[in-house]
């Protein structure tokens, strides 16, 4: 395969010999169409190359923003489990300390009877 800036170089002169045949009205052959076809499609696609990047360093910007979006999410979803467990543990401890006094009354009734 070529390498580009050969190929480049070889394009750029060959379309600047085609342009001078165009300007001074010689009748353009066969392979200067080509040349210049050749130019005209390296040159768009530049141009798509360019605006194709763009795109996507606007796609990654866009990207970075919902993920940032989805790490508050998982932030705050972390915040509501933490509060959840909060409250699991001071019932469990609550239900704890109710089960052992109502053992201790009905051990210490028992005792009594």
């Amino acid at each position: 395969m070529f390498e580009n800036n050969i190929f480049d170089e070889y394009l750029e002169e060959e379309s600047k010999r085609v342009l001078k045949k165009l300007r001074d009205d010689e009748v353009l052959n066969q392979d200067d169409k080509l040349i210049m076809v050749l130019k005209s499609q390296t040159n768009h696609f530049h141009h798509l190359d360019i605006e194709l990047r763009e795109d996507i360093k606007d796609l990654r910007e866009d990207m970075d923003k919902r993920f940032e979006q989805v790490d508050k999410r998982f932030e705050q979803v972390d915040k509501r489990f933490d509060a959840v467990i909060l409250r699991m543990d001071r019932f469990m401890i609550w239900s704890l300390g109710l089960t052992l006094t109502s053992t201790i009354f009905i051990i210490s009734f028992m005792k009594f009877m």
